[in-house]
């Protein structure tokens, strides 16, 4: 095992402007005030068909705005089209609207953002189309992008963040998801200006969804612990944030969720997201390259595959480099001075497993729907050419074979 740099000089900097957190039971009743102290009088909810159509969840949103509520965009699916984000941005140009109020899972925060970036441009046609020629949807440096509040109402932690990911297609129709290139946008702009986390909300969120999606962002703590950029601020929010999680994530499967540990859960998730997205850099790295590898060609949440493949994903960093095993032992309260560094990532690795066995998640890669250990290769090489392996903890370059070892272990 090879110990981590550290280099003779040790110091960081950590610049960040997150939008006003506002986490209670609900919030989203303070909505319409959110909106007034930031002057702004009109917002289209942007949402998926399937949370526009649940009324638990759009009653008390369309309340909380009143009579800023300009309409409902619920056009939003889980392949986050430019198409999607370009008839968004129409509507708030031809209707004059100035807010936007994101609503619901990862994919209508992201198409959001995009719809935010494309109306910072005067030509929103001309501005996607130059995202298909470039691979990304760009913020206008002359120009504001639409505010964004974000009223999640699943636990993986898209919401406070400057970036998203778009599918670089204003035609879908007849393409297959791999067929589609992946895009991106990414600008402090977009960092929503207020976030609304309502646990009244999460209770809505169908079982499956919302335990698969906890996983996720229990795994952005775990990473901002043995990131290369990581820094003490995200330390302390990611070691609190496991913390929390842990404890409350076992009422999420409940069909009578646990108040407090519900609270502890959506404030967890939240702590996990302060640390790990900041203007230029994101600390996602191995786990999140992992599930990735099974965006294109498996109907599997990402969540899902996190809660099969992060036990054995850290199994290898450990095995590789020290990975700050310690750290995540003590966040998860498994620590014990008297272990020597061996135990230790077994007693980590040993919480982790269970933390998704407390959301009821799948514990083999056989389980996913129309997976074959024949695809194992292509799907390392996609693991290993995953942006955010450059995230990696220092010293750690996993290669092909190994990847498809650590892959064969979760079988």
């Amino acid at each position: 095992m090879a110990p981590e740099a550290r280099g003779s000089e040790r110091g960081f900097s950590f610049d960040y402007d997150p939008g006003e957190l506002r986490c209670a039971r609900g919030c989203v009743a303070q909505l319409e005030a959110v909106l007034a102290e930031r002057g702004l009088t009109d917002a289209l909810v942007v949402t998926g068909s399937n949370v526009g159509a649940n009324r638990d969840v759009m009653d008390p949103v369309e309340a909380g705005l009143d009579d800023r509520l300009a309409g409902v965009f619920d056009e939003t699916t889980p392949a986050k089209y430019l198409r999607t984000g370009l008839d968004g941005a129409r509507r708030v140009r031809s209707e004059g609207i100035d807010a936007l109020v994101a609503v619901g899972s990862g994919s209508s925060l992201d198409v959001a953002k995009v719809i935010s970036a494309l109306t910072s441009h005067d030509d929103v046609e001309a501005a996607a189309q130059g995202a298909l020629e470039s691979g990304e949807v760009t913020v206008a440096t002359d120009g504001d992008p639409t505010p964004v509040v974000a009223v999640p109402t699943t636990l993986a932690g898209a919401d406070l963040s400057v970036i998203a990911g778009v599918g670089l297609t204003l035609d879908p129709s007849g393409l297959s998801d791999r067929e589609i290139p992946n895009g991106s946008v990414g600008d402090r702009r977009l960092m929503p200006t207020a976030l609304c986390y309502d646990p009244a909300l999460f209770e809505t969120t169908p079982k499956g969804v919302l335990c698969a999606s906890a996983m996720n962002g229990f795994d952005k703590a775990i990473e901002c612990l043995y990131s290369r950029y990581r820094t003490p601020v995200t330390d302390g929010t990611a070691m609190r944030a496991l913390s929390l999680m842990q404890s409350g994530f076992e009422t999420l499967p409940r069909d009578q969720m646990d108040e407090g540990k519900l609270y502890d859960a959506v404030a967890g998730v939240v702590l996990a997201q302060y640390g790990i997205s900041t203007p230029g850099t994101y600390r996602a790295s191995v786990i999140h390259a992992f599930g990735h590898g099974f965006s294109h060609d498996y109907d599997a949440h990402q969540g899902t595959v996190h809660g099969i493949v992060a036990p054995h994903v850290l199994r290898y960093v450990f095995d590789e480099v020290d990975g700050r095993r310690d750290l995540l032992a003590e966040a998860l309260d498994v620590d014990d001075p008297a272990t020597g560094d061996d135990e230790t990532a077994d007693r980590a690795v040993d919480a982790v497993a269970a933390v998704s066995d407390d959301l009821e998640l799948p514990s083999r890669l056989r389980a996913i729907d129309g997976l074959a250990r024949d695809d194992f290769p292509t799907i390392a090489e996609a693991i290993r050419n995953d942006g955010l392996m450059g995230g990696a903890p220092e010293g750690l370059d996993p290669s092909a074979e190994e990847i498809e070892a650590v892959l064969d272990a979760a079988w």
